[in-house]
């Protein structure tokens, strides 16, 4: 043979492919395969000397590609093993054609964009292979958050068993067991970046508060500034009385065109009548409509045929309890009158408000919010007189219409008080606020809904005056808010707030007149009612540490009166007709009646 053949032909049966090598595709492991080299005999002509016969090689089959995943489940084939000390291996990423990737540099306007992964949220972190909705390598998750495929993970666990005798998570490291698997369903996970969001809406609400800041130091300064000029004029007319060997008209031509405080009248209480509505107790909301020239009290029905609720009618200028209106099963909250409408509506611990008509005396509608208890309500007046407010226990706020009762026009929810919102009162528009609004009183929180110009659209702002709130009456004759503050360790009395709507820097805040102290011990919820008279203010509550009926001279700035009361007042409402000024006070069961008097010192 010639020896250049015989080298090519021992380099041909040298190299083997991993075609030629045989290997049992069914059994796990795989042994080596003894491969002899073969050598035809040499001719006569062949050179004397001839090489020696290699021995038998040994060659390790080549570690084949695995095949399809399908198939390999199908066939029972021996699961691979995972070694946790090898980290996982980097996520698959879709190829971009250079065209592509020209394209996706830059946009029209010249900005670069980022283009999103089309594979995130599609493979499992651990095979790299996309997960299916259905079968072994469906979408599950573990408690810590991360995705896998099933058949994966349970593979991953049971290999982190045997190597660290401890089931772990393979991206966190977290312990999980087999009953951490949940099943997801979903064809595609993406996540949304929403920690800009976030911080962006931190950030407005961080912005509003510290605005809210402002306006109120910037109120205190005014207020002081204002006290200050007062003082200084004060100051002038003092010397100028002591100059001139004293006088009694030191205090006279008050430049606000107001009655100096020697001018003023002093007001008295004297009881009129006390009569019962009811032997049953339950008596919590009283009401008075100068518009219809009736009182409305809230009362347990004394019927057992119809259990529950209702709102016993009295005759103002008599004070005789008239007829019985009943109106839901739970305790009456809130009760309001419309000044242009014959309506009467009511809210109670029910999920719905009614609308009554007072001629009648039947339901004319119902409204609802989501399911949800509705505490409190409230009629507009003047251009908006059709519009009704709503108030649930979670610090939500609905505006309806009355002509279409199955709708919610706006609504608004709290994001952070969400304490039941105990009253709602609707503010006209004036020179402050030409498009008006309403407050929102919550157990810890007081808010102002400002109307914009030429649109039904509400922008809330929280005012500045610190909680937590018992009680909230606006009376739209004098434009003042009268707030009822429970006590707590910032203020261990109980406080009556008079004041007044303004606006500072375009921020609207509550001017206060008048800081009222009362009980130490508030345990239930008593409204009381503020009322005006000529150039003065007088703010009657109830003190409930004292078991008294106090009355407060704004004006004077002191308490003028104060008379004692068995039992426990929850309401007061002041009552005027042409016999004169009355206030009605509600106890559990009874009403208790009081003359105002005035005489001149």
């Amino acid at each position: 043979m010639d020896p250049e053949a015989y080298d090519d032909e021992t380099s041909t049966n040298d190299s083997f492919t991993d075609d030629e090598a045989i290997v049992n595709p069914v059994e796990g492991h795989q042994p080596a395969v003894e491969i002899e080299v073969q050598r035809d005999e040499p001719g006569e002509n062949a050179e004397p000397e001839q090489p020696t016969v290699p021995p038998p090689i040994l060659v390790d089959p080549p570690h084949l590609p695995s095949p399809p995943r399908n198939s390999r489940r199908n066939q029972g084939e021996e699961q691979e093993v995972i070694s946790l000390e090898t980290p996982s291996p980097p996520k698959k990423r879709k190829r971009i054609s250079a065209a592509a990737d020209k394209s996706l540099k830059k946009s029209p306007e010249g900005k670069p964009i980022v283009a999103d992964d089309e594979d995130d949220g599609l493979t499992c972190p651990i095979c790299l292979d996309s997960w299916e909705m259905s079968g072994e390598h469906r979408l599950v998750s573990l408690r810590c958050g991360h995705l896998f495929g099933e058949s994966c993970i349970r593979r991953w666990l049971n290999e982190s068993q045997r190597q660290s005798s401890v089931k772990v998570c393979p991206q966190c490291k977290t312990k999980a067991t087999f009953r951490d698997i949940r099943h997801l369903y979903a064809k595609r996970i993406q996540m949304l970046d929403t920690d800009i969001r976030e911080q962006l809406e931190a950030e407005r609400r961080r912005t509003h508060t510290l605005t809210t800041e402002l306006a109120t130091a910037k109120l205190a300064h005014t207020l002081a500034t204002e006290k200050l000029i007062l003082l200084q004029k004060d100051y002038e007319r003092l010397k100028e009385m002591v100059r001139a060997g004293g006088g009694r008209g030191a205090f006279g031509g008050d430049a606000s065109g107001q009655k100096t405080i020697q001018q003023l009248a002093t007001y008295r209480l004297y009881m009129e009548k006390n009569f019962e509505i009811t032997r049953e107790p339950g008596c919590r909301v009283l009401l008075y409509s100068a518009k219809h020239s009736m009182l409305v009290a809230s009362q347990k029905s004394a019927q057992n045929l119809f259990p529950g609720y209702g709102v016993r009618f009295i005759d103002p200028p008599t004070f005789k309890p008239l007829h019985f209106l009943h109106t839901s099963a739970l305790l009456i909250r809130d009760i309001a009158f419309s000044d242009s409408q014959n309506l009467l509506t009511v809210a109670s611990r029910e999920q719905k408000i009614k609308i009554f008509d007072i001629r009648t005396r039947l339901c004319s509608s119902m409204f609802t919010a989501h399911d949800k208890m509705l505490w409190s309500c409230a009629l507009d007046r003047n251009e908006r007189e059709h519009f009704l407010y709503g108030g649930d226990l979670r610090g939500g706020v609905y505006i309806y219409d009355l002509r279409f009762p199955e709708n919610i026009l706006c609504e608004f929810q709290a994001e952070v008080n969400l304490s039941p919102v105990i009253h709602i009162a609707p503010v006209q528009p004036n020179k402050i606020f030409t498009s008006g609004g309403f407050l929102v009183c919550q157990l810890t929180a007081l808010t102002f809904y400002e109307y914009a110009a030429a649109s039904d659209t509400a922008v809330p702002t929280r005012l500045n005056v610190e909680g937590p709130f018992l009680s909230m009456q606006y009376d739209a004759v004098q434009d003042t808010v009268l707030i009822s503050a429970r006590s707590n360790p910032n203020y261990p009395q109980s406080r009556f707030i008079l004041g007044r709507m303004d606006k500072i820097d375009g921020t609207p805040v509550l001017k206060v007149k008048a800081t009222i102290y009362g009980s130490k011990a508030t345990p239930v919820m008593t409204r009381p009612t503020q009322l005006g008279v000529e150039d003065n203010t007088l703010v009657v509550g109830y003190l409930q540490d004292n078991k008294q009926l106090m009355m407060h001279d704004v004006r004077r700035e002191e308490r003028v009166q104060t008379m004692p009361v068995n039992e426990v007042v929850y309401d007061i409402c002041p009552v005027a007709t042409q016999a004169g000024s009355y206030l009605a006070a509600l106890t559990d069961n009874k009403c208790r009646v009081y003359k105002v008097n005035s005489s001149m010192r």
